[in-house]
């Protein structure tokens, strides 16, 4: 069962986006011709996307490390900072910007959303491929989490009143409290119990092997406790890594079938109205562009190491589109769904093409530092 888990979710993993285009290529002709059902059953639709939105988020979750916050904003404080401002200030108003040119008011509050919203479960692997730093990202993504919870529903709600759209901010912001921070709660008491917990009871025990329990003759009682700290983190990292297969297939699944739904529901504005696929993709090439550009030359200006820079980069472009379809389905309306329906299919075409470009990169920062 665990070797079958891994090499599908390794399978998934390779051909992602591949997998995305196909479902969104199945879900149009199927929502169109049955569309009386989406009409019927509206309420019933409304519950099973919110329902998997949270699912898709909940095993990402479990994966982010809280605990590990409070040494990397000590030392990382420019880069931080920068990493804050492309995603809290940067990348929403530019969305705000290039959502005016998409064709239709309800999809441009949408879009809005998309890019309000925290960074993807996807980022941190990003990260790791590029061998940026997973510390500084993984503190970027929890800091993203808590600041959507009160970022997300304000410019969704300020760009809607802009368009002439009446939207609570306080049904915005439950939306995304019950679409971020209820799988965040529940991921972290999950990875408490799964890892946390049972890293220490393994320690105790003779079922670990000797690299992890190991611990030498040590000359005081602060070293001591340091190395009985590295003992224990030694386990939860084996045991993160062998939850990881599961947690990474159980996030695509319900992400590909969250998709689906999404499409599927609106199928008929697509049908009718095919530019507005092509307006989204543009509009959030756009994004993309600035981002990165503007994050490419702060980079530069304060000479920040390749790894940092990687760090923040993926955490400021990719996007958790399952809280941007929840608020859709929950505050705004099912056409504000599309956009968080169709990035998924941008964003990793975008992240590896600049993973590809890491030799480039290099040289860009390597110039910068005047090495």
């Amino acid at each position: 069962m665990g070797e079958r888990t891994l090499r599908l979710a390794s399978h998934l993993r390779e051909y992602l986006l591949l997998y995305v285009l196909l479902d969104i290529v199945v879900a149009i002709p199927i929502g169109y011709h049955y569309a009386w059902f989406f009409k019927a059953h509206i309420q019933q639709v409304k519950m099973l996307i919110l329902s998997l939105a949270v699912a898709t988020l909940y095993p990402s979750m479990i994966q982010l490390r809280a605990e590990k916050m409070g040494s990397e904003l000590r030392v990382k404080v420019w880069e931080t900072t920068i990493g804050l401002l492309l995603v809290f200030l940067v990348a929403p108003l530019v969305a705000m910007f290039a959502a005016g040119y998409i064709g239709h008011r309800e999809v441009g509050i949408g879009f809005v959303a998309a890019n309000a919203v925290p960074a993807s479960s996807a980022s941190i692997a990003y990260v790791m491929l590029a061998e940026g730093n997973v510390e500084l990202a993984t503190v970027l993504a929890i800091l993203s989490i808590i600041g959507a919870v009160v970022a997300a529903p304000l410019y969704v709600g300020f760009y809607a009143t802009s368009v002439s759209v009446s939207i609570p901010v306080s049904l915005l912001a439950e939306s995304v409290t019950i679409a971020l921070v209820t799988p965040f709660i529940l991921g972290q008491l999950t990875r408490y119990y799964m890892v946390k917990r049972r890293a220490r009871i393994l320690l105790k025990s003779k079922e670990v092997e000797m690299p992890c329990k190991n611990i030498p003759f040590v000359d005081g009682i602060e070293d001591f406790i340091s190395r009985l700290e590295d003992a224990v983190e030694c386990i939860e990292g084996r045991i993160s890594r062998s939850l990881k297969p599961y947690l990474s297939l159980a996030t695509m699944l319900f992400m590909l079938i969250l998709i689906f739904m999404l499409i599927a529901n609106k199928a008929g504005l697509l049908v009718k109205k095919p530019v507005i696929a092509a307006d989204i993709i543009g509009a959030q090439l756009v994004v993309y562009g600035i981002v990165i550009s503007l994050l490419l030359a702060l980079s530069k200006a304060i000479r920040m190491r390749y790894e940092d820079h990687m760090g923040i980069v993926f955490i400021a472009m990719t996007k958790n589109e399952s809280v941007a379809a929840a608020m859709a389905v929950m505050a705004i309306g099912p056409a504000a769904a599309l956009p968080a329906a169709l990035v998924p299919a941008i964003q990793p075409v975008i992240a590896i093409a600049y993973i590809a470009a890491a030799p480039l990169i290099h040289r860009i920062l390597k110039h910068s530092n005047g090495s």
